[in-house]
């Protein structure tokens, strides 16, 4: 899958999570401060935790409270810390970090959302798989065009919903954009309907919130004589 490609910023700090001494991009907000913030949401996660996961996902990553805001319709350059968070003036690479303190080499993402399962390697320079791997992972592969057996597989709610998401999708691009057929046409042209996409069997569940572990959800959604899979996280997703 692709990754999204920036200049790196210049990283003079660095901050503790779960242990693990992590490389920090400066900003004009106060590092203590930082530093407090996160120390005090990553303890809440783990102690709330504590009796259902071995390992907890970076904060970036980790409900309820993940402090971005990503519409997965988007590249994740397009994603936005609030104006409230310490890392407000940040970009999104920002997120190459270890995605845990385990530094997973390679991960499996499900949801009950959909149908797929997406198994996320290290991007190119990279030696473990990071936050930042885990959203252009999922984005690349949602853009997908859906297949004529998942068409075939939906029930007749589901595809109207697929057809309700796609119309937002281009609708909203257009609003952004401008129609892609503005331009005047030479010759007469056949208009094809537009492709429905992976993200659109989402519905408007398309901001991203986060990762969880639930061995039992991930038990059942192994296919009967499969291979064991690489660690496996939940993924979580609110309306827009």
């Amino acid at each position: 899958m692709g990754h999204a490609d920036s200049q790196p910023r210049n990283v003079s700090h660095s901050w503790t999570w779960n242990g693990v001494s992590e490389m920090r991009t400066t900003t004009q907000h106060d590092t203590e401060n930082t530093g407090l913030i996160y120390g005090h949401s990553t303890r809440r996660m783990m102690l709330s935790n504590l009796n259902t996961q071995k390992a907890f996902p970076h904060p970036f990553l980790a409900p309820p409270s993940v402090p971005l805001i990503y519409d997965l319709r988007y590249p994740p350059t397009s994603l936005r810390f609030p104006p409230s968070s310490p890392f407000a003036d940040c970009g999104y690479e920002f997120l190459r970090v270890p995605l845990t303190s385990e530094r997973p080499r390679q991960i499996r993402l499900i949801s009950p959302y959909f149908p797929w399962a997406f198994d996320i390697g290290p991007s190119a320079g990279e030696e473990v798989v990071t936050c930042l791997d885990v959203l252009s992972t999922l984005h690349a592969a949602l853009q997908c065009p859906l297949t004529d057996t998942e068409w075939g597989t939906a029930g007749d709610d589901k595809r109207a919903s697929l057809i309700r998401a796609r119309n937002c999708r281009l609708w909203i691009q257009i609003a952004l954009h401008g129609s892609s057929n503005s331009a005047p046409q030479t010759r007469p042209t056949v208009q094809r309907e537009p492709l429905l996409l992976r993200v659109d069997w989402l519905g408007s569940s398309v901001a991203f919130t986060g990762l969880v572990k639930d061995e039992a959800f991930a038990s059942r959604r192994l296919i009967p004589g499969g291979r064991e899979p690489p660690e496996t996280w939940v993924m979580k997703f609110h309306k827009l």
